[in-house]
């Protein structure tokens, strides 16, 4: 029995967002419309076939987490199923291009939506720093055995260094940090992003012939799509689907 799924197994990747949009200036589906339209059908989809003949989805968005912390570049696809496809039109326009999720697998990774209210915040006292500078000098000056030991201790250990593996922490908060998207929580899906289902891979794209799974355009371009395609050496098993048709069914 099929159950009623909330996510696509086909990746989504839309080509019609407004043009010169800042990202970082972003925090919910309404704040897109605030840097104009969508593209016109015709545009977006002379974006699609730019993608489709370089194989590439380009990675070009920058996002702010929070302050003057902001991501990676990045490209990104969402995991929607294909009757709420219409809901991305607004903000995205009506042409995309899905991929199959084996190829998304490997390289993308879930956002994780956070309001800006929730992120944590560490509040401690710390030793002042000029009275800390102050002691060390003045145990430079101490000459007790003990602590002569125990520099040559040091000394030893550090010569005779032994090398071990541990978590990169620093290089791990900057990696995690690409795949938060700062959103409130709304019962208005335009004032949220978390009915999106973003993934992210940071960079560029490069995908082959096989990984399209679909590509979706106004009825008017399925010709033109569709020779495309053939030009371009895809499997005849990429479907083509009118936007239409998915609006009405």
């Amino acid at each position: 029995m099929t159950t009623q799924r909330y996510y696509s197994n086909i990746y989504w990747h839309f080509t019609g967002s407004p043009k010169g949009i800042d990202w970082r200036q972003v925090r919910c589906p309404a704040d897109i419309e605030k840097h104009g339209p969508t593209v016109e059908p015709s545009s977006a989809k002379e974006t699609l076939k730019m993608i489709l003949a370089s194989k590439k989805l380009l990675g070009t968005c920058i996002e702010r987490v929070i302050n003057d912390i902001e991501t990676a570049k990045f490209c990104c696809v969402t995991d929607i199923p294909l009757k709420d496809l219409p809901s991305h039109a607004r903000y995205y326009g009506k042409v995309a291009i899905g991929l199959k999720a084996s190829a998304v697998h490997k390289s993308f990774l879930p956002v994780m939506y956070i309001p800006t209210e929730s992120m944590p915040v560490i509040k401690k006292l710390v030793p002042n720093p000029s009275l800390v500078k102050r002691a060390y000098e003045f145990l430079g000056y101490s000459g007790s055995f003990q602590e002569q030991q125990a520099m040559k201790l040091m000394a030893q250990a550090a010569h005779n260094k032994v090398e071990v593996q541990e978590p990169d922490i620093e290089a791990m908060k900057g990696f995690f940090m690409n795949f938060i998207k700062v959103t409130n929580f709304d019962i208005t899906p335009e004032n949220t992003f978390y009915r999106e289902r973003e993934w992210r891979n940071i960079g560029d794209f490069s995908f082959s012939a096989e990984a399209v799974a679909a590509i979706v355009v106004p009825e008017s371009f399925i010709g033109e799509v569709k020779s495309f395609l053939d030009k371009e050496g895809y499997p005849q098993s990429v479907s083509i689907v009118a936007w239409e048709f998915i609006e009405n069914a």
